[in-house]
């Protein structure tokens, strides 16, 4: 008697009421959980590139408080200083010692690309090759006069016998780099008094008579005694920096619309020296970090700039507006082209920076 066949609709019954048997006796599985995210239980350093108490250090500190808010994982972010060589320790740092693996951040001290172009040795950096994250605050230059002296615009300056006289810092601070150039484009003389230590205190030298101009920043206006002054028309804009009009100053010329035609390789030499006024607060990581955490880091940068208390607190902090920012992929294009610069032009900008 012959073994009976069992059919092909037979067979698949057979292994249907298997599979339910085993389905049964096995143990369930339980769902395999999503990976968590790199930044879960890591610590983000900060690195800042001043000392305690700087512009640079608030700033960085503001952003260690918000940033971890927008980074899948939510981690701890410490701030730590790390000042000397006008921010150039803090960057030598992050280039040449620090991994890249996303976990720590620079407050960039926003001038030190200028020293790099002109061959500083104390430069250990390559700029170009940071990892940008993104900046916010634009920060245009003007120069204004006391409204009791005759130095009521540039026409007014080069007609006068006398110099003005502009309150600066010292020789590397941006108001004097922003003098040195207004000089070489409209072919005028400013007799610089130095040494003051603080805005405040270049401000009183103002108040005092010791100096008839200064040159800021247009957000100077917004803070005392400036915005004092404004109202009380206690001085006089002479021009700003441009090529867009800021809406924070009077109604004033740009240097972009005041530049006779043969100074345009100066004022193209300023767009260039005064890059940094564009993304006044910039913030790097080292280079090489994987794309995948650079871009949580830039995304989280953006994100953070549009939280409601971020902006509260850096408007009073900062004299933020609020608004002006660069993306990291935005930064990274604007050092790469600033710095990219022929021979020629490398060798004017160390011309004006060591002209006393």
């Amino acid at each position: 008697m012959g073994i009976p066949r069992i059919g092909e609709n037979s067979f698949r019954g057979v292994q249907f009421w298997a599979m339910i048997f085993l389905g049964i006796a096995l143990p369930a599985r339980a769902p395999a959980q999503g990976a968590k995210p790199f930044y879960d239980g890591k610590t983000i350093q900060v690195i800042i590139s001043s000392g305690a108490g700087a512009t640079t250090d608030f700033t960085a500190r503001l952003v260690a408080r918000y940033l971890g808010k927008y980074i899948p994982g939510n981690p701890n972010i410490v701030a730590i200083n790390m000042p000397g060589g006008g921010g150039l320790v803090a960057a030598n740092h992050i280039y040449n010692v620090t991994k890249p693996d996303g976990l720590t951040i620079l407050a960039v001290s926003r001038a030190n690309y200028m020293e790099q172009m002109i061959g500083r040795p104390e430069v250990k950096t390559d700029f170009r090759k940071l990892s940008w994250l993104g900046s916010f605050n634009k920060t245009p230059m003007m120069a204004a006069c006391r409204s009791d002296t005759p130095f009521k615009s540039i026409e007014a300056i080069k007609a006068s016998k006398t110099p003005p006289r502009f309150g600066q810092s010292g020789t590397g601070s941006i108001s004097y780099v922003f003098g040195r150039l207004l000089e070489n484009i409209f072919a005028v003389k400013f007799r610089n008094v130095t040494g003051f230590k603080s805005a405040r205190e270049t401000d009183l030298g103002m108040e005092r008579g010791e100096v008839d101009c200064r040159a800021s920043s247009d957000l100077t206006v917004i803070r005392a005694p400036w915005n004092q002054w404004v109202k009380e028309k206690y001085v006089t804009f002479i021009l700003q920096q441009g090529p867009e009009k800021s809406p924070l100053i009077p109604p004033v010329p740009t240097v972009y619309e005041l530049a006779p035609p043969e100074a345009k390789s100066s004022v193209d030499l300023m767009g260039i020296m005064l890059a940094f006024t564009e993304f006044d607060r910039p913030f790097a990581a080292p280079p090489a970090v994987p794309q995948e955490r650079l871009q949580i880091l830039r995304d989280a940068f953006i994100r953070m700039l549009k939280d409601r208390e971020f902006s509260a607190e850096a408007g009073k902090l900062l004299d933020w507006d609020g608004g002006s920012h660069f993306s990291g992929e935005q930064l990274q294009k604007k050092i790469e082209t600033t710095m990219n610069q022929p021979p020629e032009v490398i060798k004017r900008i160390k011309e004006i920076l060591t002209e006393s």
